[in-house]
């Protein structure tokens, strides 16, 4: 297949470089798997996996890419995968670069958290400006830049207010892809300030999606810390909008530093003075 990638792409930078996001990865996944298995319940996804990233920083408007799927018992399996060329051989290699499970019949859960209880944050909270996230913890361009406000942030988790705004994201097939982008930028920004790590996601256990988010929309993101480990930070997150209603909800998501230690939390995150 051909990766098209729009302009808007660029603003999602790793170590300064454009890289492919990995909520844009699961949408293409979706799609696909949509076209072969129109029974594939795409709103009911497992097994996620962000093995590497794909770097978009020298690619013009297109990208080759290859999209491997498989049908079995546990559900409909697909994966993005790029190819290099092995230096001074004509042997290419083949890079995972997202791979997910759609379920193959309904087995959606209930929400374990009220908007309500989501709003509520006790212990010792910071406040974090979204200009300072985005110009020293997170340096993503306009585009990705939707937290607004003030990211409140405490040992229990995070609280995000997030805003969507237009451009040309797909946000028919899974919704808005901005929204849990900026959920993971506020589980970044709670790694920073209480694992000392600059933590990027790496996979989740499960993503329920009960109502698609909006170019447009206004939401609210909840991040809960479930295991901060030495190497990988594990969190639940829950999406609401206004009103109040639940959007998605996200079991297991996994942030890891995947830099070696080469990028570090600037002193006045990890010390918590805002």
């Amino acid at each position: 297949m051909t990766l098209e990638i729009i302009p808007y792409l660029r603003d999602h930078r790793f170590e300064g470089k454009a890289v492919f996001p990995a909520v844009e990865a699961l949408i293409t996944l979706a799609r696909c798997v949509k076209r072969y298995y129109p029974q594939a319940m795409l709103y009911d996804q497992s097994s996620a996996l962000f093995p590497k990233t794909l770097s978009i920083e020298r690619a013009g408007e297109s990208l080759n890419a290859q999209i491997e799927i498989e049908d079995s018992a546990d559900g409909i399996s697909a994966s993005l995968q790029t190819f290099i060329k092995i230096k001074n051989t004509a042997i290419s290699r083949t890079l995972d670069h997202a791979k997910v499970t759609f379920a193959k019949r309904v087995v959606l859960s209930n929400a374990a958290m009220s908007f309500r209880t989501a709003r509520k944050m006790e212990n010792l909270c910071i406040q974090v400006p979204a200009i300072s996230i985005y110009r020293e913890l997170i340096p993503f361009g306009v585009s990705y830049q939707n937290i607004t406000g003030d990211l409140t942030v405490s040992k229990e988790g995070a609280l995000a207010d997030i805003t969507v705004g237009g451009g040309e994201a797909d946000d028919v097939t899974l919704g808005s892809p901005f929204v849990l982008d900026a959920a993971m930028h506020a589980a970044c920004v709670w790694g920073q300030r209480f694992a000392d790590m600059v933590s990027f996601p790496v996979g989740f256990d499960r993503r329920i999606i009960y109502k698609i988010t909006k170019k447009g929309g206004v939401y609210c993101a909840r991040i809960n810390p479930v295991n901060a480990g030495r190497d990988v930070l594990t969190f639940d997150v829950w999406i609401f909008d206004q009103d109040g209603l639940i959007h998605e909800t996200v079991s297991g998501l996994q942030m890891r530093d995947i830099t070696g230690g080469r990028m570090r939390p600037p002193m006045w995150i990890r010390d918590g003075l805002c």
